[in-house]
């Protein structure tokens, strides 16, 4: 027991409000202080968390959670239904995951310490999609069921509690020390089980510099790097007092286009940056060496792998002279391209780079707006100004099908305009009673994103993080568990 331990990322949280953020820049930190009532384990399957198990109806319709008794808030308070209830009823008006719980009819205290969901419609995937630690639905106390966004107490139930908060510089993370630990488990579990803290403190530093953040970890200034260079990587391999771990299935590489502003609001233009882009290039240079070519919305071999025939004669093409022809078609008049890229991301500033010399190459007029990471969530909200935004998308293709497509239907999709035909075939997704159901489901929702080429798949990327050998017990996963590890002197 005991130390304090730093570790190092490259951006500033947008939010600390859990809830209302799907950044990893801000689950790197809000994990390690909020739970959720289930959540995913190793394995990527449900497992209870603050709630004791999970009754579902024969119909479907009921999902009835009762609650472990004597679970703390880092305020001193017991949680019971009333805190759950304001929680879940506060995510239906702020959540950043809007399809959460839309399935959900209605949020009923069946008990002091349980909670009853009655759903709309049987939906068998909602369980799986109610796990999902994209903008999690964590429970919080009941008095902070009415805050605005950004405006709770940041009070949680996990192993540490938020202390100090220094945008650009740091947030500070304490042991909670009559925090409940679940016992049904034996040690840390995905996103559950058994929590240890054993640090006193652990400090989230924020280094936007990849060189910097790399010397201060050769230096001992931090003990863990979320995320390291691969070529530095390499070059440490052999040093005795640096940890590597390689994870090659982290995050999707996708340019998405906003189909509400012209140019890109032409589905020909689209279809046009579409075949005009070299995937092994972008992904050679933002990633450094680290990807796969991937044009499928899964990763290969999983269960709901279709194959590559949905993009076939688009992925991957690089075809200059095709790309001009369709610009044409599209009455293409030099208009401004503008791509929105952050400068905290490294792979995201990288890919705008590559993609603009390519466009530029066949014609389109490409500019690039890179700001800072929180400010480029904000533009991206707005319904113009931007054409085409880099990212990474890091947790949903994780979480699979079911958390892709709610980004990309619903309230406000990714690229701005809802497709009608995305968005039916999602509620068929979600409703599909089989998971050969869903995966021919899951293929035709594949099908429309190569005809509307509102969202363009690059490709496959791996991260790699680094630690002192005096960290214990760490093991590479969605968000850097600072629970269950120990520094050794």
């Amino acid at each position: 027991m005991g130390g304090d331990l730093v570790v190092a990322q490259s951006s500033n949280p947008p939010s600390l409000d859990a809830m209302t953020s799907s950044s990893g820049a801000s689950r790197n930190i809000t994990m390690n202080v909020y739970e959720t009532l289930y959540g995913f384990n190793e394995k990527i399957e449900p497992m209870p968390i603050l709630a004791e198990t999970v009754e579902i109806s024969d119909d479907g319709l009921k999902y009835r959670f009762p609650l472990r008794k004597g679970v703390l808030f880092h305020n001193g308070k017991e949680m019971t239904a009333k805190d759950v209830k304001a929680s879940l009823e506060r995510y239906r008006k702020v959540g950043a995951t809007g399809s959460l719980l839309e399935p959900v009819e209605s949020i009923d205290i069946t008990g002091d310490y349980e909670v009853t969901l009655t759903m709309k419609r049987p939906t068998p995937t909602f369980l799986e999609a109610f796990c999902s630690p994209r903008a999690p639905a964590v429970i919080i106390p009941e008095e902070d069921g009415a805050a605005e966004v950004n405006k709770t107490s940041l009070v949680g139930t996990g192993p540490y509690k938020i202390v100090e908060f220094v945008p650009d510089s740091h947030v500070r993370l304490e042991r909670f020390t009559d925090y409940s630990q679940d016992t049904r488990y034996d040690g840390r579990d995905g996103f559950g089980g058994k929590k240890t803290a054993y640090l006193d403190s652990a400090t989230f530093r924020i280094i936007p510099e990849p060189g910097a953040a790399v010397a201060a970890l050769q230096a001992g200034e931090i003990q863990i790097l979320d995320q390291i260079p691969v070529p530095a990587a390499r070059r440490l391999e052999d040093n005795p007092d640096i940890d590597l771990y390689e994870n090659l299935q982290w995050a999707f590489n996708v340019f998405i286009l906003n189909t509400n502003a012209p140019p890109t609001d032409n589905p020909k233009f689209r279809e046009a940056v579409q075949v005009a882009l070299n995937m092994e290039e972008i992904m050679g240079i933002s990633t450094e060496g680290l990807f796969n070519l991937n044009p499928g919305w899964v990763y290969p071999g999983t269960t709901y792998d279709v194959g590559d025939l949905a993009s076939a004669g688009y992925y991957n093409q690089a075809d200059t002279a095709r790309a001009q022809a369709l610009l044409k078609e599209a009455g293409y008049n030099n208009e401004e391209f503008t791509i929105l890229t952050d400068s905290n991301i490294p792979e995201h500033g990288r890919s705008a780079v590559v993609i603009a010399e390519q466009l530029k190459a066949a014609g389109i007029n490409a500019v690039i707006n890179q700001v800072d990471w929180p400010t480029a969530l904000k533009l991206r909200m707005e319904d113009t100004g931007w054409n085409g935004w880099t990212l990474q998308m890091g947790i949903e293709p994780y979480l699979g099908p079911v958390a892709i497509m709610s980004t990309l239907t619903g309230k406000r999709p990714h690229f701005v305009k809802n497709d009608e035909q995305l968005d039916g075939l999602y509620q068929e997704l979600i409703t599909g009673q089989t998971s050969e159901e869903r995966k021919a489901t899951f293929a035709k929702m594949q099908t429309r994103l190569y005809e509307t080429f509102s969202i363009i798949k690059v490709g496959d990327s791996g991260l790699m993080q680094a630690s002192r050998s005096s960290v214990k017990n760490f093991k590479s996963f969605r968000f850097p568990r600072v629970y269950d590890i120990w520094l050794e002197n």
